[in-house]
Parts: C-alpha cells; sequence; structure tokens
C-alpha cells in the first residue's frame, strides 16, 4: 500500500467500508477483497479504483453479475486482506487518509443531488458515520447524524449523514461530489 498515496489508501478502505467484501477460501487457501459497483452507474468509480490496484501491481478479476447489474473487482492478496477491515477507526490516521476515506465512503455508499445540491451518505455502520463526523468537524465541514427511516426491505438500522456541500471545496478524491459542480460530472 505504499504505492499510494494516504489520501489514496484512505480512498482504498473507504470504498470497501461501503462496497467490499472480504473472503478467506479455506479449501483453496485464498484470501479474496472484492468491490461490488454498478456497472452502469459508476464506471468512473470502476476506472479509478482499477488505477488504484493497479498502481499496487494486483492481479485484479473481474466478473459482470447481471443479476444486480453489478461489476465484482476481485483482487486475491493475503496482505491487502489483512489489512482491510470494516469499521476502522480514524483517530490515528492523518487528514489525507481521513478526508480519502469519505471520499470512499461517499462513491460507495453517498447520494449526490446536484438540483438541490445536497451530499449524504448512507450506511448501517453507525461508527464508521460518527468517525466521517469527527473528522469533518475537526476541519470545519457542517454534517449532521440521524437514523433513516427502516423500509419493508431493511434487515439492518441504517444511519444517514449529511454532508454540508462545503465538503466539495476541499481537495478529495470522491467522482461522485464532483457532480455538484452545476450538475456536471467531474472527471475521474
Amino acid at each position: 500500500m505504499n504505492k499510494l498515496t494516504e489520501k489514496e489508501n484512505g480512498y482504498l478502505f473507504g470504498l470497501f467500508e461501503g462496497d467490499g467484501y472480504k473472503y478467506y477460501c479455506k479449501k483453496y487457501r485464498h484470501y479474496q477483497i472484492e468491490f461490488y459497483l454498478n456497472s452502469k452507474k459508476d464506471k468512473e468509480i470502476i476506472s479509478f479504483l482499477l488505477k488504484l490496484l493497479d498502481k499496487l501491481n494486483l492481479n485484479v478479476q473481474r466478473y459482470l453479475d447481471k443479476r444486480f447489474d453489478c461489476l465484482r473487482i476481485r483482487v486475491n492478496s493475503k496482505d491487502m486482506f489483512h489489512l482491510f477491515e470494516k469499521g476502522i477507526s480514524l483517530d490515528n490516521k492523518d487528514d489525507d487518509f481521513c478526508l480519502g476515506y469519505i471520499s470512499g465512503l461517499i462513491d460507495s455508499d453517498g447520494y449526490v443531488n446536484p438540483k438541490k445540491y445536497s451530499l449524504s451518505i448512507t450506511n448501517t455502520n453507525q461508527n464508521a458515520l460518527i468517525n466521517c463526523q469527527t473528522f469533518l468537524k475537526k476541519i470545519n465541514i457542517n454534517s449532521s447524524l440521524k437514523l433513516k427511516k427502516a423500509s419493508k426491505k431493511d434487515k439492518k438500522k441504517t444511519y444517514l449523514l449529511h454532508i454540508s456541500v462545503n465538503f466539495k471545496r476541499l481537495a478529495h478524491l470522491s467522482i461522485k461530489t464532483g457532480k455538484l459542480d452545476s450538475g456536471m460530472e467531474q472527471p475521474g
């Protein structure tokens, strides 16, 4: 991971928090990390993720899951497997890592509405969102966290973090946040 900047490392961890999965196959002794991204809506995010994984010289496998319009990006790496965890603490991380982490979380679980000029993240991991909110407060970006009203299909409590659009003025890596600029998409 030392081939990436701290912000890029943070982005990978944030993207993993939202759309990542890790699995150890005992039979073949494979350590797998997977990212599940929408094959149509997330093309720029996929491209950026592949660039980051390429910088790490990792062998990347791609699987199209037509049932969910999902592209599964898989990496077999024992080192990466042990590095990644859900709900990491941002307390001992530097500002670039935290900014990258929030950028990755926005790109995986975020919603950007350029017409209403709003930015939010929905996630079941309340602690991850509290970590983000604490960091945002530290850098003077307003945010609010609340329990999302449950729908019939929700199996877990889901939380919603609203973030001030001032976030877009930061040197972030979020591809989705670029859409706040007059409704135009920012290149990845």
